[in-house]
């Protein structure tokens, strides 16, 4: 349909055929401009960064059904300069405006994990663009969050971190394009796989320096004791400690394994996180894995690599400021997670290389107390005749800089 505005104040009198002209003239200014309106608001412009994902987007898309066409209908997606904190955000202008912040791209490039979270947040985005879903933060029976779409405004001061990747990818991915879709089974609260037969490698109660593992001392950045039958560890430094022992004949990458001890952190902010570290040696890239708790009843687990933790949860069984029971299991791929006796959580192992490091975290001048380590292995007959000979140890004390306990950028 073509507009014509009639303009009698600038319409000659003198010359109807003038008259004619004019009308022609306005008419023609008024179609160009509907055209060139029209062709604005189809506009198509995606950075070349974000390319492949937007193709990943159609495609799960076509894979349930929808089909979407945002090079005919207009989208943009650009780099931009976002204020408090947002990795992302969705103009509903015409045609649908996408901005990601250059400098949160650029953090998360450098990481581990780097191509699952930029995923995440441009499908987030495309989930407002494209799909019209506004933010959902309910969550799972496990605690995480129910939808990809979680964000906007904070939930009791929970981050944004979502556990995106292995058997939660998918189910992410399905809410998202039907909002109905089923709990997961990895969302129960009960436990459905067997955690019997791991025998012992290593098992020490601290009761004599025997039993310690790590040299006791006094250092002029730490300071290693024994007190009441608890292996004391005191940081006087402003990093975190990872404090290891290290296995001379690592566990295989293919075995499955148990690692569990008892720790206190009575002290300090409640917001530091303290806890379990185990991984491969030599260090590698993906090696460190971690969970850990904190005295507001927080759980975290994650790997270094990567950017940040996967996910934060708020667990009632962590006892605040006094002794907790942690414990894992590698069973197959998964991790499953314990505190007090209490199944918590499951989660893809990150490692790929054979686990010989086991150890703790310690906060920045924190004090922590270790008690009842036990490593185990699921028993076979390698296993039997691995532990009737001494298990070489070497110990280690590491300082870090930085222990990846960033939040998720608000999308």
């Amino acid at each position: 349909m073509v507009f014509c505005l009639y303009l009698p104040q600038i319409i000659s009198k003198k010359s109807k055929n003038m008259k004619n002209i004019t009308l022609n003239s306005v008419c023609t200014i008024f179609f160009v401009l509907f055209v060139s309106a029209c062709s604005k608001s189809h506009e198509y412009k995606v950075d070349s960064t974000f390319s492949d994902y937007l193709k990943r987007f159609e495609n799960e898309a076509a894979a349930r059904g929808r089909s979407l066409n945002p090079e005919q209908d207009g989208l943009i997606i650009e780099f931009g300069t976002l204020k408090d904190s947002a990795a992302g955000l969705t103009h509903y202008e015409t045609p649908v405006r996408i901005e990601i912040d250059k400098t949160y791209w650029d953090a998360i490039s450098k990481t581990a994990g780097a191509d699952m979270m930029k995923e995440d947040l441009l499908f987030h985005e495309l989930g407002h663009a494209l799909l019209g879903r506004k933010h959902l933060n309910t969550t799972l029976e496990n605690g995480d969050w129910k939808s990809m779409m979680c964000g906007g405004e904070k939930v009791n001061n929970r981050s944004w971190n979502i556990n995106y990747r292995g058997e939660r990818r998918k189910y992410y991915i399905d809410e998202l394009f039907n909002e109905g879709t089923s709990a997961p089974a990895f969302a129960s609260n009960t436990l459905a796989v067997d955690t019997l037969g791991f025998k012992p490698l290593i098992q020490r109660n601290f009761d004599s320096e025997s039993q310690a593992i790590w040299s006791i001392g006094d250092k002029s950045q730490y300071s290693i004791t024994l007190d009441n039958g608890r292996l004391r560890f005191q940081s006087k430094i402003d990093q975190t400690y990872m404090v290891f022992a290290k296995l001379v004949s690592p566990i295989s990458i293919s075995s499955d394994f148990a690692f569990e001890f008892t720790l206190q952190y009575p002290t300090g902010s409640t917001s530091n996180q303290y806890g379990m570290v185990f991984g491969a040696i030599p260090t590698t890239v993906d090696s460190t894995e971690y969970f850990t708790i904190n005295n507001n009843q927080k759980m975290f687990l994650g790997n270094r690599s990567w950017y940040s933790f996967y996910t934060e949860l708020t667990k009632s069984s962590i006892t605040s400021g006094g002794v907790n029971k942690m414990k894992i299991f590698r069973i197959g791929t998964m991790l499953y997670y314990f505190i007090n006796n209490v199944y918590c959580y499951q989660s893809e192992i990150f490692a790929s290389s054979n686990i010989g490091q086991f150890g703790f975290m310690v906060p920045p001048r924190g004090t922590v107390w270790i008690d009842n380590l036990l490593i185990s292995q699921k028993t076979s007959a390698a296993v039997n005749s691995k532990v009737k000979q001494e298990i070489q140890i070497v110990t280690g004390v590491e300082p870090v800089s930085g222990f990846n306990q960033n939040k998720i950028y608000n999308q």
